[in-house]
């Protein structure tokens, strides 16, 4: 009867030790997952308003050579709408 109970005891506490464990080690992962997504998602998207600003500056300088709208609009590929704001 004790050599049961005392299995029957270990098998509990093994288990809650091995969800506490795969619990731990599986939010370890899911951090890392985020955070390399987190990262990937902001180099994205530097990459992007990079890519924005430059045109920007390239449709700027056009237009103050006196460029035709429909010309700057050809080359960067921005909208009369965002040419004229600049």
């Amino acid at each position: 009867d004790g050599i049961e109970i005392g299995k029957k005891q270990g098998i509990r506490i093994g288990i809650k030790e091995g969800i506490k464990e795969g619990m731990e080690k599986g939010m370890e992962k899911g951090m890392e997952k985020g955070m390399e997504k987190g990262i990937e998602k902001g180099i994205e998207k530097g990459i992007e308003k990079g890519i924005k600003e430059e045109k920007n500056l390239t449709a700027k300088a056009m237009k103050t050579k006196g460029l035709d709208v429909n010309l700057i609009i050809e080359i960067t590929g921005l909208s009369e709408e965002e040419i004229n704001k600049l």
